[in-house]
């Protein structure tokens, strides 16, 4: 069973990512990433998991490991119908978690949008 920071792990060099890339793109130290991909984080961050996914190429989901489909949603009808797929597998421990994850997202795009 693959883990959150092994995913990373993966995914950041499957792409040719170097640890400071990763860093850098994130806003962090690559002692952190280290501790990502290590799983030395007890609590992973929620707030982390979108520009994770985003660098990544990946969704979030896959990054959670609710899903074991790397890509993000294809652009039929915006990813609506895999939204909604993805969802109603979900427990509702882990919709809680998602619900909580696109919240976070959302705020975050309202700051970056404002910050523009």
């Amino acid at each position: 069973m693959s883990t959150i920071g092994s995913r990373i792990r993966q995914k950041r060099q499957e792409l040719g990512m170097s640890v400071d890339e990763l860093a850098a793109r994130l806003g962090k130290n690559r002692a952190t990433v280290y501790r990502y991909e290590s799983d030395d984080i007890e609590n992973f961050p929620i707030s982390i998991i979108g520009p994770l996914a985003e660098a990544l190429q990946v969704s979030p989901a896959y990054l959670m490991g609710w899903i074991e489909t790397e890509q993000p949603a294809t652009k039929d009808d915006d990813g609506l119908a895999e939204i909604v797929k993805i969802f109603t597998a979900l427990s509702s421990e882990n919709r809680a978690k998602l619900l909580e994850l696109s919240r976070l997202y959302l705020t975050s795009q309202s700051n970056t949008e404002g910050k523009q």
